[in-house]
């Protein structure tokens, strides 16, 4: 791992921490951060840019500001850098009515920079917006308020998230709807499954704003300009598979007032999505940025089950490689089949692997070289195809693999058959 500051590569470091997070229900919008020491003689200032790096040049964290620099010893400085999501809490947004904006724009003058003093940064802010999410519109008031409180609403109504790691700035997403699955080698035995309480119904009201001189009985708000009169309705949506004799537990969500009744409806059915699944999962995986949060993936907790679940936090160990325990929310059991693959040389079987795999998973499955004993001799054995691949179904999955002979060792004389290339190394015939 390395990070850049400015122009300036610093790949001696120590003690770096990095725990990204995601709330995919929209409901927060959490300030990444990683801390390392730093083995140089340079100075920082804070706002400096920082961003987070392997070894693979992948990015782990882009656009971060450091917020704290100090010398810890001769040669030494501690720093810790935020994403810039934590910039948006210094800037006060004025109020305003929204009625049918583009979103595009809103965002353009949600995020943005009214603050010279803070260099590298200018107006409006980088983001990236999911095409999918580029069609919506925003209709409500919002308050005075700050930058990111308002980033909050307009991203909690369109059913996004904010995502601020493995990029270089602000990502608002959709959440995934297609599952990547973790090798089974690439979990750490053995993850933990728990179960949060129930959450026996969602209430989350809307609101409708009328133009005009507020009563003494009305509830109104004003953009400073005009006065809106606010009609409120309470949406409930009841948990139909909450078990009997649940104590009565209702996830409530109140002034918000970008809800309104064409969009209420699909805001309960993503949050239904994370109150009503109760279960969650905890496990240690391999991951050199193959995961983020906010990523859907499917694992093994055992033997015989597998889950899907999305990442909302992971912490990251660095070593070799890098291990993230992760926690999974909304998580579920997987209807999965095994699968087995028979690698035959003629009507010899020469090895066999099963696979527990998620059904409908389509997979690839790289055929290996086999070393083979038989009548004395010591054979090796090439695949005829690179991988084995299928997608899985229900019930019995099997697939054969055919091989020929690449190499034969018979009475000490080393026999080749079929190789791609023989080239010679002072002397040492190296075979590929």
């Amino acid at each position: 791992m390395y990070i850049a500051i400015g122009e300036e590569e610093y790949h001696v470091i120590t003690n770096l921490s990095f725990a990204p997070s995601a709330d995919l229900a929209g409901t927060s919008i959490p300030i990444d951060e990683f801390q390392a020491d730093i083995h140089t003689d340079d100075d920082y200032s804070e706002w400096s840019a920082a961003a987070l790096y392997d070894d693979n040049d992948n990015l782990w964290a882009g656009g971060y500001q450091i917020i704290y620099a100090e010398k810890q010893d001769i040669g030494i400085v501690r720093i810790r850098a935020r994403s810039d999501v934590a910039l948006l809490d210094r800037f006060t947004l004025p109020a305003v009515y929204y009625n049918g904006a583009d979103i595009e724009d809103v965002l353009d003058e949600t995020i943005v920079n009214a603050d010279d003093t803070i260099p590298g940064l200018y107006a409006p802010w980088p983001y990236t917006l999911d095409n999918s999410l580029k069609n919506k519109t925003i209709t409500g008031f919002c308050p005075e308020q700050t930058a990111r409180d308002r980033l909050l609403w307009i991203v909690f109504v369109i059913g996004g998230y904010i995502k601020t790691s493995f990029n270089s700035h602000i990502h608002i997403l959709p959440s995934d709807t297609t599952a990547t699955m973790v090798p089974k080698g690439d979990t750490y035995w053995k993850p933990t499954v728990s179960y949060k309480d129930a959450v026996t119904a969602i209430k989350v009201k809307s609101y409708s704003f009328t133009r005009g001189e507020p009563s003494s009985t009305d509830k109104w708000v004003t953009d400073g300009t005009y006065d809106y009169i606010v009609t409120e309705q309470e949406n409930t949506l009841s948990n139909p598979d909450t078990p009997t004799g649940t104590l009565v537990n209702v996830k409530e969500i109140n002034g918000v007032y970008l809800v309104n009744s064409s969009n209420v409806s699909g805001i309960l059915t993503i949050l239904a999505q994370w109150y009503f699944n109760r279960q969650e999962v905890n496990a240690d995986i391999i991951n050199n940025a193959a995961y983020a949060p906010g990523d859907l993936i499917q694992l093994h907790v055992d033997d015989e089950t597998m889950v899907s679940g999305f990442i909302d936090r992971e912490t990251f160990a660095f070593g070799q490689q890098a291990k993230a325990t992760i926690h999974l929310a909304a998580s579920e059991d997987v209807e999965t089949a095994m699968l087995t693959i028979f690698y035959k040389y003629d009507n010899i079987q020469l090895d066999r692997k099963e696979y527990l795999m998620p059904v409908g998973y389509a997979y690839s499955i790289t055929n290996p070289y086999i070393d083979f004993a038989m009548n004395g001799h010591w054979y090796v054995f090439y695949p005829e195809a690179e991988a084995a691949t299928g997608t899985i179904t229900s019930g019995t999955n099997e697939s054969t693999q055919t091989y020929d002979v690449a190499l034969d060792l018979y009475e000490g004389i080393l026999y080749v058959i079929s190789v791609d290339s023989v080239t010679d190394n002072d002397g040492i015939g190296v075979i590929e």
